[in-house]
C-alpha cells in the first residue's frame, strides 16, 4: 500500500463527509422504508458488532501492514472508548453512559470528522476507518435520541466533565508508562481545529472549556428539534 498524505477538505475528506451525511439521512429518516424498524433489536446488534469490528479490524490491518504500535493504537482515545460504550448502550441504554457518549460523540467525534489529525493516517484506509467509527459513534447517539427518546440535560454537564477528567487522569498514567500520547495529553494533535490554543498544558484546558460551550449548544439544539429531557 502507498503512503498517504492527508489534506483537510481534500476530495477524500469532502466525499467522506457527504457519504456520512447521506447515510445518516437514509438510516435515521427513512429506516422504515429500507426495512429497519425503529425498535429492531437485530439492527442494534448489527450496529453494535459493526462498531466494535471497525476498531478491531483496523488494528488487524495495522498489524499486517506494520503500522501497529502499542503507544498509539490501543483503544484509549475518548472516541475509541466511546465506541465500545455506545455499542453496549445501544442494547442496554444506560443514562449515564448516554450522557458520556453524547458529550464525546457530538463534541469529540464531530471535531475528529471535520478536522482530523493527519498524522494518524499512514495509509489511506486508516483515514476511512477513522471517519467510519467516529461517524458510527455519532449515529449511535442520534439513534438513541430519535428512536428511544434519550436526552442529555444541562444538569448532567458537570457529571460528564468530572467522569471525563477521571479518565483523563488514568490515561495520563498510561501515557507516562508507555511514553504515549493518548487523548493528546502530551503533544497537541496535528489538526486545524479552532479549539486548539496555546502550548501544553494550555490547549488541554482550552479544549475542555470549548467542549463545555459546545455541549451546551448541542443540548439546546437537541431540545429545540426534539422533545426536551424530562426534569
Amino acid at each position: 500500500m502507498l503512503p498517504y498524505t492527508f489534506e483537510v477538505f481534500s476530495l477524500d475528506h469532502i466525499v467522506s463527509i457527504i457519504v456520512i451525511l447521506f447515510l445518516f439521512i437514509i438510516f435515521l429518516g427513512y429506516n422504515d422504508k429500507i426495512g429497519i424498524k425503529d425498535d429492531s433489536k437485530t439492527f442494534l446488534i448489527v450496529l453494535s458488532v459493526l462498531m466494535i469490528f471497525l476498531d478491531l479490524s483496523e488494528d488487524l490491518v495495522r498489524i499486517f501492514t506494520g503500522y501497529y504500535s502499542i503507544t498509539k493504537d490501543l483503544p484509549l482515545q475518548l472516541c475509541s472508548i466511546g465506541v465500545y460504550l455506545a455499542a453496549f448502550n445501544l442494547m442496554y441504554r444506560n443514562q449515564t453512559i448516554f450522557n458520556l457518549i453524547f458529550y464525546w460523540g457530538f463534541v469529540g467525534a464531530t471535531n475528529a470528522i471535520l478536522t482530523p489529525d493527519g498524522d494518524l493516517f499512514e495509509l489511506r484506509i486508516f483515514f476511512f476507518y477513522s471517519q467510519g467509527y467516529h461517524a458510527a459513534l455519532i449515529f449511535a447517539v442520534l439513534w438513541m435520541m430519535i428512536k428511544y427518546d434519550m436526552r442529555m440535560d444541562y444538569r448532567s454537564i458537570l457529571q460528564v466533565v468530572i467522569y471525563t477528567n477521571i479518565i483523563v487522569g488514568l490515561i495520563t498514567i498510561v501515557n507516562y508508562v508507555l511514553d504515549s500520547n493518548y487523548m493528546f495529553l502530551t503533544v497537541m494533535p496535528n489538526s486545524i481545529s479552532p479549539f486548539l490554543m496555546g502550548e501544553w498544558p494550555t490547549y488541554i484546558i482550552m479544549v475542555q472549556v470549548f467542549s463545555v460551550v459546545l455541549v451546551v449548544l448541542f443540548i439546546y439544539i437537541q431540545n429545540y428539534l426534539l422533545k426536551p429531557a424530562e426534569i
